[in-house]
């Protein structure tokens, strides 16, 4: 076991790398539980990988988390782009501040991006829910995944199949570390400010009177085909339920510029909404359909049925445990996504580790680190 080196009379400082909304969800928990371990201090860096007033900025002011010591503005459009970019910023984050160790979370761009700064200036790298594995490597976030996990000196794992992958891959099994979902914990935390969210009266919606769709994976949103095509499952629920829209920036864009807005009529189509507000229409809705791997999680944590339009998950256990069921685009019809949207069978809370405990286990792990 490795123990905490005495003569580290000064705090040892860590890169806490966040750039997208599930980022900062993330994060929130993480920092909130840091306050209580002083063998550490903090510098947030923001890749600006997110950098909508509403993509952004209105997560930093609901979850209380403090203004980023250093935010990036990278620009670029395609991932490679990006990814070099922020890259090419945090070179000199990393020269100033002298990193003991960096903290990342998930597997978007930004994730990769900080575990590349940190390893090329020899910081030691710790992943926040490492693992997870898709199998698919069409998709830009397995890439991610994959890279950053082989870089990572610390693995901070959601769910078994995780710890499995590791093992498989050839981690060490003193890198892994099954402490649940961080992401779960941020929803036990502002649960009772979730519930106060005012976001049903204000888009005059009952309870369990609507479908809450998300959509934003790069493999659907780039082909017109894939879009259209879930477009129009999303089109064949309106006659029966209302369908609220949240639209992703980068959705919204493809939609218009694959001429494909005719689809939308007839949807309750709104601005990305902040953390509680979206969870509280996750929690009243009366199923979501979505692309995205979190919602899958929030969704079997709370028991509300979730069609995931993809062929794969890099989440099994919500398939096992949770409340999720795949829907390849191809092959699915709106009928059958309705009907598993109407099941009232799911149970809330049961998959293990999934509970507002997981940051202090991630922390039984740092305050042993040697660094």
């Amino acid at each position: 076991m490795n123990f905490f080196n005495p003569f580290y009379s000064l705090p040892r400082r860590l890169a806490v790398i966040v750039g997208t909304r599930p980022n900062f969800v993330k994060a929130a928990p993480f920092l909130r539980e840091a306050k209580n371990h002083p063998r550490f201090d903090y510098t947030v860096i923001h890749t600006g990988q997110h950098f909508d007033q509403n993509m952004s900025e209105v997560f930093f002011a609901e979850l209380g988390i403090p203004r980023p010591d250093v935010f990036l503005n990278p620009g670029g459009e395609k991932h490679t782009e990006k990814i070099a970019l922020m890259f090419d910023q945090m070179k000199d984050v990393f020269k100033q501040h002298k990193f003991a160790g960096a903290i990342v979370f998930g597997d978007v761009n930004s994730t990769l991006a900080g575990a590349l700064a940190a390893i090329k200036h020899n910081v030691r790298l710790a992943h926040i829910e490492a693992g997870l594995r898709s199998h698919d490597r069409r998709m830009p976030e397995e890439i991610n995944r994959v890279i950053v996990d082989h870089l990572a000196h610390l693995h901070f794992v959601t769910e078994q199949s995780g710890v499995e992958n590791l093992r498989r891959e050839g981690v060490k099994e003193r890198k892994i570390h099954l402490v649940g979902n961080i992401m779960i914990e941020s929803l036990e935390l502002y649960r009772n400010k979730i519930e106060a969210s005012p976001i049903l009266a204000q888009l005059q919606l009952k309870p369990k009177g609507y479908i809450l769709v998300t959509i934003h994976r790069q493999e659907n949103t780039d082909s017109k085909q894939a879009l259209a095509e879930i477009l129009q499952l999303v089109a064949g629920l309106k006659n029966q339920y209302q369908v609220v829209f949240p639209l992703h920036p980068g959705t919204k864009k493809r939609i218009e510029e694959y001429g494909l807005a005719s689809f939308l009529t007839g949807l309750t189509v709104i601005e990305p909404v902040g953390y509680f507000d979206f969870v509280k229409l996750t929690k009243d809705s009366l199923g979501v359909v979505t692309d995205s791997g979190g919602i899958q999680e929030e969704t079997s944590h709370l028991g509300i049925p979730c069609a995931t339009l993809r062929d794969n998950t890099e989440r099994p256990v919500t398939l096992e445990l949770g409340s999720n069921k795949l829907f390849p685009i191809a092959e699915a019809t709106s009928s059958e996504i309705l009907q598993h949207l109407k099941r009232l069978d799911f149970k809330p809370g049961l998959i293990p580790f999934w509970d507002s405990g997981v940051s202090k286990r991630i922390f039984q792990v740092l305050d042993n680190w040697e660094i």
